[in-house]
């Protein structure tokens, strides 16, 4: 199968989720991410058996929604998890220190 490129608007997909998304290929496909004007075009470029086109792609939305949804959750717990570090280190300090 030859090269499919999947071009990106960057409005709607951060450079970082379109990366991750982009890296879940790497171990079956060529990968490469490149600017085209504002967006973030994506190739994909199968290594062994054929795969197709309308495969790749399905496959690839999937994952780049997948990593959106997953950099949202990041942002709504970003406060839970920094209470939880402060827990944890509270919990395995000796009794009078302080955790910042």
């Amino acid at each position: 199968m030859e090269r499919s490129e999947f071009v990106i608007d960057r409005s709607l997909y951060s450079d970082e989720v379109v990366t991750k998304a982009a890296h879940r290929h790497t171990e079956s496909c060529a990968v490469e991410v490149f600017v085209r004007g504002n967006d973030l075009v994506v190739a994909l470029r199968p290594r062994r058996s054929p795969v197709s086109a309308e495969e790749l792609r399905a496959q690839f939305f999937n994952d780049l929604l997948d990593e959106r949804l997953r950099a949202l959750v990041r942002v709504e717990t970003q406060g839970l998890q920094q209470e939880l570090v402060r827990a944890a280190l509270t919990q395995a300090m000796p009794s009078g220190a302080v955790v910042p």
